[in-house]
């Protein structure tokens, strides 16, 4: 008599190779997330720049992009804004943008910002130039992104980096 159907040995060799190919699989797949969103973050960053630049030649008026490392912020604000805000209490700025859990603000060389400010700042000018400067962005791994602004020309650019 001829049986139809699989024997509980197969169906168990099956479940293994399954088990083994998914633990396999997911930790790659947990480095592929992070990765992604380390270079989501790094874009985000670097539009917010050129949001400022936008800003600072359209409107005729200093912006301020601040880095804060410490509560990993990145915020966007007009210098004239910030004189008047300093007249009332608690000042907002215009736009912040949080990185997400892992991903570190590294700064490495900001020159200092032609009107003060207590966090490394890239300014951007009305005639389109900045401070410039160099940040990194990084992830868990030491892995990350390299943000330039060249100060001439305010011209934001990424480069990935490996550890």
């Amino acid at each position: 008599m001829k049986r139809n159907g699989f024997s509980f040995l197969e169906l168990m060799v099956v479940l293994i190779l399954i088990s083994l190919s998914a633990a396999l699989v997911i930790p790659s797949l947990s480095r592929f997330s992070t990765t992604i969103e380390l270079k989501a973050a790094a874009k985000k960053v670097s539009g917010i720049l050129r949001y400022g630049r936008s800003e600072a030649v359209n409107k005729g008026q200093t912006y301020q992009v601040l880095l804060d490392s410490t509560t990993r912020q990145v915020s966007v604000q007009s210098v004239d804004e910030v004189d008047q805000e300093e007249k009332k209490e608690g000042m907002q700025y215009k736009k912040t943008y949080s990185l997400p859990e892992g991903i570190q603000i590294v700064e490495s060389d900001i020159p200092p910002p032609q009107y003060a400010s207590d966090l490394p700042t890239i300014e951007f000018y009305p005639n389109g130039g900045s401070n410039g400067g160099i940040f990194f962005l990084n992830g868990p791994d030491q892995r990350g992104y390299k943000i330039m602004v060249d100060f001439l020309t305010g011209i934001v650019k990424i480069e990935r980096r490996e550890g």
